[in-house]
C-alpha cells in the first residue's frame, strides 16, 4: 500500500487539477475522524506461520446508501476492521476484526419531488458484520454485511441479511488519494457499489414473517433485485503492518 501512496502523490497535483475544472458537487459535511493508534484496536491477531499480515482501517467519514427510492445517510461513523497476508503455503486470507456502526437516518423523497426529507416514522438503520471478507489492494475487495432496522416499536431483532446470507458489498474504487491527518499519511477513498440485491427483512416482530414484518418488507419494497439499490461512499483508510 505505501508504493501505492507514493505513486497516488505524484500524481494528486495533476488529479486536483482536474477536479477543480470539473463542476462542484453540494458541499455535505463529513463525519468527524481524528486518527490514533486506538484504531487499530481490534485488528486481527497474526495467524501462526503467517510470512505477511497488515491491518485495514476503513472509516466511512460520508455517502449514502439507496434502497429502491429510500435514502440512507451514512451520517454516522461506520468503521470496518480488517486483516489480510499471506500464509506459510503462499495462500492470501482475510479476516474481520469489526464493524462498529452508528444508527443512521433514513431520507424519504416528498411525493412528486426530488427532495428528500427525514422519515416520518424515526427508522434508524445500523450496518454489521457477518464475518466474511475478501482481500484487497488499498482495502478489502468485498466485505459481508447485514442492516439492522431500529424503531422504538419494533420488537425484536430486525435484519436484512444473515450471517449465513450476507449483503456482499464489492466496494469499486473511483478514485483514490493520499491524505495526511495529524502528520499520518493515510489514503482517502471514494467508492460505489451498485451490483447487491436485498433479501426480506425478517424477525421485526414477535411473529416471524408475521404483521411487523409484512409492513417493513412493504415499504422498503423488499426483496428487490441486483441495480435496485447502491452505496456510494467516501472512505478515510489507514494501514498498519502487524
Amino acid at each position: 500500500m505505501k508504493k501505492l501512496l507514493r505513486r497516488a502523490a505524484i500524481s494528486a497535483a495533476a488529479v486536483a487539477a482536474a477536479l477543480a475544472l470539473a463542476p462542484a458537487a453540494p458541499a455535505t459535511a463529513e463525519n468527524p475522524y481524528t486518527p490514533s493508534e486506538a484504531d487499530f484496536a481490534t485488528c486481527p491477531p497474526k495467524p501462526a506461520g503467517a510470512t505477511a499480515w497488515t491491518c485495514f482501517v476503513s472509516t466511512v467519514v460520508d455517502g449514502t446508501i439507496e434502497i429502491g427510492s429510500i435514502r440512507v445517510l451514512v451520517d454516522k461513523p461506520v468503521r470496518l476492521v480488517t486483516a489480510q497476508g499471506k500464509l506459510a503455503d503462499g495462500s492470501t486470507v482475510a479476516r474481520v476484526g469489526s464493524l462498529t456502526s452508528g444508527e443512521l437516518t433514513i431520507q424519504t423523497p416528498l411525493l412528486g419531488t426530488p427532495i428528500y426529507t427525514e422519515d416520518l416514522t424515526g427508522t434508524k438503520v445500523r450496518i454489521e458484520s457477518t464475518g466474511s471478507v475478501v482481500a484487497g489492494t488499498v482495502m478489502p475487495k468485498e466485505f459481508g454485511v447485514k442492516f439492522r432496522f431500529l424503531h422504538p416499536l419494533m420488537i425484536g431483532n430486525c435484519y436484512v441479511g444473515t450471517d449465513a446470507a450476507p449483503i456482499t458489498v464489492k466496494p469499486r474504487i473511483g478514485l483514490a488519494l493520499p491524505e495526511v491527518r495529524q502528520g499520518l499519511l493515510m489514503a482517502r477513498v471514494w467508492t460505489t457499489d451498485n451490483a447487491f440485491a436485498l433479501p426480506k427483512a425478517n424477525g421485526c416482530g414477535l411473529i416471524p414473517g408475521g404483521l411487523v414484518d409484512l409492513i417493513v418488507n412493504d415499504r422498503f419494497k423488499l426483496p428487490n433485485k441486483v441495480g435496485d439499490n447502491k452505496a456510494a461512499w467516501n472512505w478515510i483508510v489507514r494501514h498498519k503492518d502487524l
